[in-house]
């Protein structure tokens, strides 16, 4: 078998011509000073047979073309992928004096320089990469991190609004610029951008854990507890495309698959995440984790009969794991088979009592089918521990309003608008609920000021013209 053919069997050469924004195109004559010597790490005693066996082949393809570029930047992506740091940037390097231009290998080198504690050349090198490439968000986001930590936070902040420009949808950049305005003391600044950014992300502990933070700072001591409590949650791993891409496929561990997968899946690549899922699948075929994040993106990609058997099967070899349960349901729900999803939250919290969202998830479903009190009592038991969550106390209010509870119902939304007072949809409920305890004066108050912040619904104008013929009579 020739080298060429070696190379293909380990998969190596697969995964390089697939890597965006890498021509393997020689550009010209290496430049002076640059050695073209393959880097070898001194030591490979200890290290995974099978790294040894793709640094190697890596070596062989290199040496079947030493003038491109294209396999110096695959070793050196083998060695960043195994944290052999040293040999990965010289293997950079040597891929770049072919093909200077490349943003992406850039980007790896000013990554492979942060982790040497080369924080400066890092920003420098980046911002090579950003000259580039501009339009690469994380590109921006991490550079704010690294200025942030060498205490530059008002620069850091200037790169994290730029990632949020190009990409306002990648949390990263918010929770960035969040750090960078506690930095600055700036702390409600910083509260109102997590606030938002938990009403699309409401489980992320990192943010939880900053707009604790914030909170802290700003006084707000039991917001401030709540948030922190939150926080100590399993952190989301952040990786960005050009990491997934290039470096993540050269992990081999179990572990390291399955977070290239789930970075696959977050970043809008859900078809990459499943063939990599199926491969581990082979792997660890009873695996909760892994069961759990292919069922949920097969039912992503719209293959739902895959998606409900992976799930059904998760649940049949852990019939215990409340996040199976809740995925499950959560399927269930999404196909129309509410009283399926209402059963398996039933065990989910009779396993984990305090598990807040499958609490209300709960309520959900009991509201859609109009079952108020058990809803009610469903919410009651997640606010317990959500107690700051407000589109809870909201649906709350809504069941208590059903069940003509209305003291009760005024209640939770007064208790709802102390996090947000200017919320015009609480506010209108809030108005209804007065209006029907004969609470004029304070219903016309309310419902003016939801109209002041949200004009142009007819059935607030009808209600405040009601209600201030009430008053005046």
């Amino acid at each position: 078998m020739n080298r060429q053919a070696r190379f293909r069997r380990t998969g190596i050469a697969c995964a390089l011509l697939v890597l965006g924004g890498c021509s393997g195109e020689p550009a010209g004559p290496r430049p002076a000073g640059v050695s073209d010597e393959i880097p070898r790490p001194a030591d490979l005693d200890g290290v995974d047979p099978n790294v040894v066996r793709l640094i190697e082949n890596g070596i062989r393809f290199i040496e079947d073309d030493p003038g491109a570029a294209l396999p110096r930047a695959g070793l050196g992506m083998i060695y960043h992928a195994n944290e052999m740091f040293v040999s990965s940037r010289i293997a950079y390097r040597q891929a770049l004096a072919i093909e200077p231009d490349n943003a992406r290998w850039l980007y790896h080198v000013a990554r492979i320089e942060e982790r040497l504690d080369d924080v400066d050349a890092a920003i420098a090198t980046i911002g090579a990469s950003i000259e580039l490439e501009p339009g690469y968000a994380p590109s921006y986001w991490r550079r704010g991190g690294w200025r942030l930590n060498l205490d530059r936070p008002s620069e850091a902040e200037a790169d994290f609004r730029k990632a949020i420009e190009i990409a306002p949808q990648d949390p990263a950049g918010h929770i960035g610029l969040a750090r960078a305005l506690i930095a600055q003391d700036r702390a409600e600044e910083a509260a109102t951008l997590l606030e938002t950014l938990l009403l699309d992300q409401p489980d992320d502990p990192l943010a939880h854990l900053l707009l604790g933070n914030a909170f802290r700072a700003s006084g707000k001591t039991e917001q401030a507890e709540y948030h922190l409590g939150l926080g100590q949650g399993e952190r989301v791993m952040r990786e960005d495309a050009w990491i997934a891409t290039d470096i993540l496929p050269f992990k081999l561990s179990f572990g390291a698959q399955m977070q290239m997968a789930v970075t696959l899946a977050s970043i809008g690549q859900p078809e990459r995440a499943v063939t990599v899922f199926e491969q581990l699948l082979q792997r660890e075929p009873t695996d909760a984790r892994l069961l759990r994040h292919l069922g949920r993106t097969y039912m992503a990609l719209g293959r739902s009969d895959e998606g409900l058997a992976t799930l059904t099967q998760g649940i049949e070899l852990h019939p215990r794991d409340p996040k199976l349960l809740g995925e499950t349901a959560t399927a269930y729900q999404r196909l129309g088979q509410s009283e399926r999803a209402l059963e398996l939250l039933d065990l989910a919290v009779e396993i984990k009592p305090d598990d807040g969202l499958a609490h209300a998830r709960r309520g959900v479903i009991l509201q859609s089918f109009k079952r108020y009190p058990q809803a009610a009592e469903s919410y009651r038991r997640a606010l317990v521990y959500r107690p700051q969550d407000t589109l809870l106390m909201r649906r709350f209010g809504d069941c208590l309003i059903h069940m003509r509870q209305y003291e009760v119902a005024a209640a939770a939304y007064q208790r709802a608008l102390t996090f947000d007072e200017n919320d015009a949809e609480l506010l209108s409920r809030l108005a209804f609920v007065l209006h029907r305890l004969g609470r004029f004066a304070g219903a016309e108050k309310v419902l003016g000021k939801a109209i002041e912040l949200k004009p142009g619904n007819p059935e607030w104008a009808k209600l405040l013209e009601e209600l201030r013929r009430a008053g005046q009579g």
